[in-house]
C-alpha cells in the first residue's frame, strides 16, 4: 500500500500547484507543505479518509457498491472511479485522486481491501 500513499500525496500536491481547489475533493483539514512536497496528514491518512467514507457501502454485503463490484458490473478502474465519485458526489477534478483508491479496491479485491482497512 505504500506506493498508493505516495501517489495520493503526490496528486494532492500537484492539485495545489495547479491551483485546483483541493477543499472540493478533500476535507479542509488537509494542508500542503510546498517546500517539503508533502501533505499533512500524509498519503496514508488521505487513503484512510476515503476508505473510512467508503467502508460501509463497499464492505457490507448489503451495500450497493459492494454488490456492484462483486457482481462484475464494475469491470475496470474507470468505472469504479466513476462509481466512487458519484457515491461521494465529487467533481470530475477528483478523478486523479480517486484512481489510486479504486486501483486498491480492484487490485486487492473487496474482501482484502476491507480487511486491510480494518487492520489500519
Amino acid at each position: 500500500m505504500v506506493p498508493v500513499y505516495y501517489k495520493l500525496e503526490e496528486i494532492l500536491i500537484d492539485y495545489r500547484k495547479q491551483g485546483i481547489d483541493v477543499d472540493i475533493v478533500m476535507p479542509a483539514l488537509f494542508e500542503v507543505d510546498f517546500e517539503h512536497n508533502r501533505t499533512t496528514p500524509d498519503g496514508r491518512s488521505i487513503w484512510a479518509a476515503y476508505a473510512d467514507v467508503l467502508h460501509d457501502d463497499l464492505c457490507s454485503p448489503e451495500g450497493s457498491m459492494h454488490k456492484l463490484v462483486k457482481s462484475d458490473n464494475i469491470s475496470n478502474g474507470a468505472s469504479l472511479v466513476k462509481l466512487i465519485m458519484d457515491k461521494l458526489k465529487l467533481p470530475e477534478s477528483s478523478a486523479l485522486l480517486i484512481a489510486p483508491i479504486a486501483a486498491s479496491v480492484l487490485g486487492l479485491g473487496v474482501n482484502a481491501f476491507c480487511k486491510h482497512h480494518a487492520e489500519n
